[in-house]
């Protein structure tokens, strides 16, 4: 009998990394090897990177006896240069600045002792797009657009198990969130920012998130729920055109904002269909651990 094959998928984010052994054939997750280490984006490298090495080395002391393990596959956000593993941090969104030109793969091949090749990195929304595809909500799918709706709007377009980034069928690097929209950029309509001034603009309560105008909208709250439907209005107007171009059969949804799809989706739905579309949306199942999932199908 074969031996299984197991990676360990990592999803990186601006406070934190966390990392689970992952059979990467069936998809399934080791219960008793999450490992999760707080350590903010801000901290000089060597700090970001041991802290990086411990989370792994703890995480890949739970590798089942007599298995096969393949590498370490890293969600990281960019920029980045994905292939070479190379920080390109600029200082634009404020992230990772001490990671600017370091040869991350090379840092951790040496601190975890692991030739380069089984350590790949892969952008946070693809890693998310590539877990829905291949184990979550859109298992089965050919064409699957994924959409993380929360601090930020992130997108990735994937055909049968690849990420197209570019090519005449999707927007240029598959990013939605920079292109023109409205009176700016897309980013600015499908952000929990949009919600909490839009909002605040109009409300005598002041919110500081989501989860509060899902809770008066569900109480009736005629202003909560007006933006609601106009975000699901918004949101297919974006995505229209984009959806016909690639010909998507589904569109997975992540982030803070999705788990309030039900209060959107009549609109969403109805300006779909006046654009002569019926693509099903749904909200991913894979939650915390799609990233890490997708990370680890590097190696599939």
């Amino acid at each position: 009998m074969k031996n299984k094959r197991f990676s360990i998928g990592s999803d990186i984010g601006g406070s934190h990394i966390s990392c689970a052994i992952i059979e990467v054939d069936s998809g399934e997750l080791l219960n008793n090897s999450l490992v999760s280490i707080k350590v903010s984006n801000a901290e000089p490298k060597e700090v970001i990177i041991n802290a990086w090495t411990k989370a792994i080395s703890d995480c890949k002391k739970h590798l089942p006896e007599n298995s096969e393990f393949v590498g370490v596959g890293l969600a990281i956000p960019g920029p980045f240069d994905y292939e070479k593993g190379i920080g390109l941090y600029d200082n634009s969104n404020q992230k990772f600045v001490d990671l600017k030109d370091v040869n991350v793969k090379d840092a951790l091949s040496k601190s975890l002792s692991l030739p380069q090749e089984q350590i790949r990195f892969v952008n946070d929304a693809t890693a998310f797009s590539l877990g829905c595809f291949w184990y979550g909500s859109g298992k089965g799918s050919k064409q699957m657009v994924a959409i993380t709706l929360g601090t930020g709007f992130g997108s990735s377009f994937i055909s049968e198990g690849h990420a197209i980034e570019e090519g005449h069928t999707v927007p240029e690097n598959g990013y939605l969130w920079d292109k023109p929209f409205k009176d700016g950029i897309a980013d600015d309509y499908f952000s929990t920012r949009w919600f909490v001034n839009s909002f605040n603009e109009v409300s005598k309560e002041e919110v500081t998130g989501v989860k509060r105008i899902a809770e008066l909208a569900k109480e009736g709250n005629k202003e909560a729920m007006s933006l609601f439907n106009e975000f699901g209005r918004n949101l297919a107007t974006c995505l229209a055109v984009h959806l016909k171009n690639f010909n998507a059969d589904v569109v997975v949804m992540g982030g803070n904002i999705a788990e309030a799809f039900e209060l959107f989706k009549p609109s969403l739905y109805s300006e779909l269909k006046s654009n002569g579309l019926e693509t099903p949306f749904k909200v991913s199942v894979l939650k915390e651990s799609a990233a890490m999932l997708g990370a680890a199908t590097l190696f599939k």
